[in-house]
């Protein structure tokens, strides 16, 4: 079994760099995940989906400082966990809609295979690489919303808006990878915001941390919106550890909707901020190395 420890993205290797996201060199680290997560399993709309999982839809508004170094890859992420008790494809299976974007404009999606999708985890990440043909502005809060397709298990589009810049992205010709055999007892859905960054490519200085505030998702329906879970991180103070017991790990353990460090790694901070976009409070994900 993998690491555990973590939700996902247990071994991610940039194409550029070969950079492992659980290494250290020397006084600091060679990169960092910083990931939070949250879950959604239970309510009349989700139980019908995960019984017959389809268009599945994460969007949050996502904006960095002036001083985020360029190479620094910021986005989110949806997966659907099989679950051991009844998987609808595999045992353990953990289906993965990854996107991530630099403020160069490039737009990265961690692409599956044909032996993904056979059941056997990744060894590490197969990176399609896109360029939105304009960089992102600092200070700015953008729309990104990412839908995937857990019935085909495949992605489907992406979106960005905010500030004149308004693109939709077709992602249908990739497949969802399958990152981790991950053994919770229910089939569940996982929802993940997300900033990364690894030594080899930081080549600029700065604060690399990217902040998220009004994270929406859940599933569509004939075309509409089902929202599972609504976050404008308001009534949640802090991020602590997932309650992870092997070797089956209870999903009603869970709080659907509290968000939880993805790994132990993770800088996660939830702070009050003038620049939120509503209310005060906006969740950071700081991928310093140190």
């Amino acid at each position: 079994m993998k690491h555990i420890a973590a939700l996902s993205f247990t071994v991610i290797t940039l194409v550029s760099c070969s950079a492992n996201f659980t290494a250290f060199i020397g006084q600091g680290r060679s990169s960092r995940l910083s990931s939070a997560v949250t879950l959604a399993y239970s309510g009349a709309t989700m139980n019908a989906w995960l019984q017959n999982p389809g268009l599945s839809y994460i969007q949050a508004y996502v904006r960095f400082k002036d001083d985020l170094p360029p190479d620094v890859i910021f986005g989110t992420d949806q997966e659907l966990l099989d679950g051991v008790d009844n998987p609808k494809y595999i045992s353990g299976g953990d289906w993965m809609g990854f996107i991530g974007l630099q403020r160069t404009g490039a737009l990265w999606v961690a692409a599956g295979t044909a032996e993904t999708s056979s059941g056997k985890p990744s060894i590490s990440r197969s990176w399609k690489i896109q360029t939105l043909n304009a960089p992102l502005k600092p200070e700015t809060w953008y729309r990104i919303r990412t839908v995937v397709d857990f019935g085909q298990r495949t992605f489907t589009e992406f979106m960005i808006s905010g500030d004149g810049l308004n693109q939709t992205v077709d992602l249908s010709t990739n497949m969802l990878d399958y990152p981790n055999y991950m053994p919770f007892d229910k089939r569940t859905m996982t929802y993940y915001v997300h900033a990364m960054r690894g030594r080899d490519m930081a080549k600029e200085s700065g604060a690399p941390a990217v902040y998220f505030d009004d994270i929406e998702a859940g599933i569509i329906s004939n075309g509409v919106d089902l929202p599972v879970i609504v976050s404008d991180l308001e009534t949640q103070t802090s991020v602590g550890a997932q309650p992870i017991v092997l070797p089956v790990i209870r999903v009603s353990n869970y709080t659907q909707g509290l968000w939880y460090l993805e790994r132990d790694e993770s800088l996660i901070r939830i702070e009050r901020q003038p620049f939120a976009r509503s209310g005060n409070a906006v969740i950071a994900c700081d991928a310093t190395l140190f």
